[in-house]
């Protein structure tokens, strides 16, 4: 099995927004499928969940927009891992378009959860001894102690309901999620909802019961703190430039 996985995909329609430009869902939708579709070769992806009742979980992720593909564009999607330690797995992508111009990087830490007990771990001794690793530099090396200030009390709180479509396999928000709900915070706040960096960690489940949630917008700088909340729960928290 390749050290490297190698996706070739389209932006399809239901991926574009108003101007046919992927979303930002759509961004992590495909980096998303490309970590599933590797980690499956090695019986760690979501096969793991149908044969062990356990699955990565997306801890943090930090990604660069070099640019927002079109509908009906093509892309080359490269993801690798830079290796797992007891329950933490280190992923990386690079994404690339037709010229071979770079559309998204990105570093991202994951974490392997009983899904039964909701408990954080260790990848089977056999199973992280067998997936291959590659050493080729993270995009962003300094994910894993990244931190966040989260937005002012009086910061503007966007609403957002939960869709049917939101929930996942393992009974929660998908990650993909999330974005679609920053995006619409972003558009709603007035400031550019297309990104050219987020950050993001990914600090609580949301319940498939969950109705709403509140994404919380700070303007700071030439970017913007966020916080997908429900009261005094955060679920994720992050930055955008």
């Amino acid at each position: 099995m390749p050290e490297k996985l190698t996706l070739n995909a389209s932006v399809l329609y239901a991926d574009v927004d108003r101007t046919e430009v992927l979303l930002l869902r759509g961004v992590f939708k495909f980096l998303q499928e490309a970590a599933i579709t590797h980690a499956n070769q090695f019986d760690l992806g979501s096969r793991a969940m149908a044969t062990r009742g356990e699955s990565w979980v997306l801890n943090r992720m930090a990604v660069a927009v070099h640019r927002y593909p079109r509908y009906e564009e093509t892309m080359r999607i490269e993801t690798w891992s830079r290796g797992i330690k007891g329950f933490k797995g280190y992923r990386e992508f690079r994404v690339f378009d037709a010229q071979g111009a770079p559309l998204f990087s990105g570093s991202s830490l994951w974490l392997y959860v009983n899904m039964r007990t909701k408990s954080i771990i260790r990848v089977p001794a056999e199973l992280a001894a067998e997936f291959p690793k590659r050493d080729d530099g993270a995009f962003f090396p300094e994910l894993e102690s990244l931190e966040f200030a989260p937005p002012a009390a009086d910061a503007r709180r966007v609403p957002i309901a939960i869709r049917y479509s939101d929930v996942d396999v393992n009974a929660h928000v998908n990650n993909t999620a999330y974005l679609d709900f920053l995006q619409e915070a972003l558009a709603r706040a007035g400031l550019s909802p297309r990104p050219q960096s987020i950050r993001i960690k990914y600090a609580r489940a949301i319940p498939a019961e969950a109705e709403t949630v509140r994404v919380a917008i700070e303007p700071r700088g030439t970017g913007a703190a966020f916080a997908i909340e429900d009261h005094d729960t955060i679920f994720a928290i992050g930055e955008v430039d």
